[in-house]
């Protein structure tokens, strides 16, 4: 499949989310972290995923999130969990078996042997998403970070990823003219400040992609 993929992520109200699902976003990620600056309550995000959830790919991205979170995620109506913690292999499999969401799950990546953690969680996610390492003081994503892109060139596996962290307006073409991925996702880099979403970046973001 060659059909290029944009998943804006950070979502916190329905004016940005319609905005994105209007210029052809394919994945709305919506954050339950409470560190987060884009962080969203799900009294908050529940109207929202109503609203929009028949029209496009919704994402709950979580960090080592608990059953009963799972549980309140699956009644929102996502259709996509987002593992952005140190989820084992066992829980990973857990969540696949007791949920009917699609899962991706993060890695942070700063050097080649990274990739190596990959393998083992191939036959139990259905996406992998790829963010720069971040550093002991970091959030674990949406640190405006990129990794060396090049290190994607000892990827071996067939999985499809998302390629994350410090993706902008600016280096977006460089990041698909370097084919080593049709799934691109961004939050950060489409911002005025950190949690405020500009429409127009969202706009050139997609736009860049996908023309």
């Amino acid at each position: 499949m060659n059909e290029k993929r944009v998943k804006i992520c950070g979502i916190t109200s329905l004016d940005v989310a319609e905005h994105a699902i209007n210029f052809n976003a394919d994945y709305l990620g919506f954050i339950f972290y409470a560190k987060s600056p884009r962080n969203i309550f799900p009294k908050e995000a529940e109207p929202i995923i109503k609203e929009i959830k028949d029209r496009i790919a919704t994402v709950a991205v979580t960090v080592d999130p608990s059953d009963s979170e799972i549980q309140k995620i699956k009644e929102m109506g996502f259709s996509m969990l987002q593992l952005h913690g140190s989820e084992s292999t066992d829980r990973v499999e857990e969540i696949k078996n007791n949920s009917d969401l699609k899962i991706i799950k993060t890695f942070g990546i700063n050097q080649e042997k990274d990739f190596d953690t990959t393998k083992v969680y191939e036959d139990i996610s259905d996406y992998f998403l790829f963010d720069s390492k971040p550093l002991e003081k970091d959030l674990p994503g949406g640190n405006a970070k990129s990794f060396e892109w090049k290190l994607l060139e000892s990827y071996t596996s067939n999985k499809d990823f998302f390629l994350s962290g410090g993706l902008t307006v600016e280096n977006v073409e460089t990041a698909v003219n370097s084919h080593y991925t049709n799934f691109f996702d961004v939050s950060s880099g489409v911002e005025s400040s950190p949690g405020v979403k500009d429409k127009q970046k969202i706009t050139d973001f997609i736009n860049k992609i996908k023309k």
